[in-house]
């Protein structure tokens, strides 16, 4: 980051917000929640790069008597995270805890409705400007006034309320239905609701509820000390829980002022690109499948034990592989590691040119997926798509290449980018990032350092903050990680990728066949684990909305708290 952008940006919006530069990469902007949407404004208005993430902070006042909660007296802060290649913009704002109030910046950055929900519905905080709608990301039968990412919020307080139950696939006009899908279908993997409204058989609206997963791991982590919380958020994603484990530890470091060993951090990156190839494996097949292509499904799937063998091989566990330690790694990769690995990946280079080659050629597929479910790249950018999906839409953002973590600074990475925007494009791209996967785990065999795999980290983080970003299979995920010199973590924030990619997809499907639907949903390789979070699109003049799907599942307080889960936000 050059410091010529942060003088732009101060000379443009100094006199709306006090301008501050905790590092050479991050850059503070405080302003008044009167003045935000302006300064955001002319922040836009620099070209100067994209929403990655809102975050909020609950600062209560002290408590009364011993084992009370905190009282309303205090502060909510609210950050708005502006990122560009390894730099950071933040916003920051406060607003009294009893009265938190900001204006709604989705005008400017669309892409911020998304978060800007999550802030009212888990914080309490009124946004001004939000278009209304039903909630999206608690459960219909959440009381009101119980905001369960407050320091006082306590789960007795969650006693479920009297709620109206929806009529779904009910005639909304003539000749036009919804056609409700989920939460429990056979097309799909995980739970989430889907209601598409169709007229005969063009999609005229659409919307998501997730939700029914939901295991409140943010709120579980500040009860947790830093390593509990290390292996709590491995457990976010079993497909990619080795680069959650990645990005919370590269925080946690950060702040400690921890350097760790080369030799650790090369292994952390060799099982990033195996956890890669593993996931782009496994969407390949569920994708296919959706589009009726079995063949393709059962032969990806056969050829990603392979990668799941290796990853056993050299971690012990094939799904939470639990290399990551604060410090450094826990495994090593020695000869007869390094040789199976390299078996292993000359055999699936083999089988990807294979499929690249029906991705590219089968007459069938290519009816299923060339120019379906088109994401411009100006609709791209505009809603914040991350990820293969956005390289889909000839977005270059790969983090690995600009803002290099781990051991990716002496490892370079090369993104792979297609302009066809298409679904065919979203195999493409995934399918040719495998060979550069190949290519660097070879790499990094080659010269892979000597030394120690770990270093010692103090119980207790000292006090501040950090921000890890960081390129998962799905694209960019980010970590905002707060102490206050403790033992424990005040705030862990996790934006996962499938958020961001959430609104493009719901987007696009207007105006496509309702036969298209499945294909287009898993173009994005949707984890409904990740995120709970549900995005509603109307188009003006036509049928459709949003209604909110039932509970899933019914469970008490004793049950969740037999699992060690101290907060639920899902439907219960």
């Amino acid at each position: 980051m050059s410091t010529t952008d942060f003088s732009r940006i101060q000379a443009a919006v100094g006199n709306l917000a006090a301008c501050t530069t905790p590092s050479e990469s991050r850059m503070d902007l405080r302003a008044d929640a009167d003045h935000l949407l302006r300064a955001v404004t002319v922040f836009r208005g620099l070209g100067w790069g994209y929403l990655s993430a809102i975050t909020g902070l609950d600062a209560p006042g002290g408590a009364g008597t011993e084992g009370a909660p905190a009282g309303a007296d205090g502060h909510i802060g609210i950050l708005y995270h502006f990122c560009q290649g390894p730099a950071v913009v933040t916003f920051r704002v406060e607003v009294p805890r009893d009265h938190a109030t900001v204006p709604s910046i989705s005008g400017v950055v669309p892409s911020a409705a998304l978060f800007e929900r999550e802030l009212s519905e888990m914080l309490g905080i009124e946004v001004r400007g939000l278009p209304a709608g039903k909630r999206q990301f608690l459960s219909d039968d959440w009381p009101p006034g119980v905001y369960p990412l407050r320091k006082d919020f306590v789960p007795e307080s969650a006693v479920a309320v009297a709620h109206s139950a929806p009529v779904i696939g009910s005639e909304e006009a003539p000749g036009t239905f919804i056609v409700p899908i989920g939460p429990q279908h056979p097309a799909l993997k995980e739970p989430g609701h889907f209601e598409f409204s169709v007229d005969g058989e063009i999609i005229t609206g659409a919307s998501v509820r997730l939700g029914y997963v939901h295991r409140g791991i943010e709120k579980g982590a500040e009860d947790r000390s830093w390593v509990q919380a290390l292996y709590l958020v491995e457990r976010i994603c079993g497909i990619c829980s080795h680069i959650h484990a990645t990005a919370y530890t590269l925080g946690v470091e950060a702040l400690a002022a921890l350097t760790v060993p080369p030799r650790a951090q090369a292994i952390r990156t060799i099982i990033c690109e195996l956890e890669r190839i593993h996931s782009h494996l496994l969407w390949l097949g569920v994708a296919a499948h959706e589009a009726g292509f079995d063949t393709l499904f059962m032969f990806s799937w056969r050829d990603r034990e392979t990668v799941m063998d290796l990853l056993e091989s050299v971690t012990g566990n094939r799904v939470n592989y639990s290399v990551n330690l604060l410090g450094g790694v826990k495994c090593d990769i020695d000869a007869a590691a390094v040789d199976a690995i390299r078996r292993g990946v000359d055999y699936l280079e083999e089988r990807s040119r294979h499929y690249l080659k029906i991705v590219t050629t089968d007459e069938s597929f290519l009816r299923r997926t060339r120019g379906v479910g088109a994401i411009s790249h100006e609709m791209s950018v505009r809603y914040g798509t991350v990820g293969p999906t956005a390289r889909a839409s000839g977005v270059t953002t790969d983090l690995r290449q600009a803002a290099p973590y781990a051991a990716y600074g002496q490892f370079p990475v090369e993104p792979i980018v297609s302009q066809a925007c298409d679904q065919e494009a979203r195999f493409v791209v995934r399918v040719k990032e495998l060979f550069e996967c190949y290519r660097l785990v070879r790499e990094i065999l080659d010269r892979l350092p000597g030394g120690d795999l770990a270093i010692p980290a103090p119980r207790k983080v000292p006090e501040g903050e950090a921000i890890s970003r960081v390129e998962a299979p799905r694209g960019e995920l980010f970590y905002y990680l707060r102490s206050t010199g403790g033992v424990k973590p005040d705030r862990v924030k996790v934006r996962t990728p499938s958020l961001c990619n959430w609104a493009a997809v719901v987007n696009v499907v207007v105006g496509q066949k309702l036969a298209d639907i499945p294909v287009i949903l898993a173009g994005i390789d949707p984890c409904f684990s990740c995120n709970d979070r549900s995005v509603t699109l109307r188009r003006s003049g036509r049928a459709g909305g949003s209604r909110a799907g039932g509970a899933a599942e019914t469970w008490s307080w004793e049950d969740l708290r037999a699992y060690g889960i101290r907060y639920y936000g899902g439907s219960h």
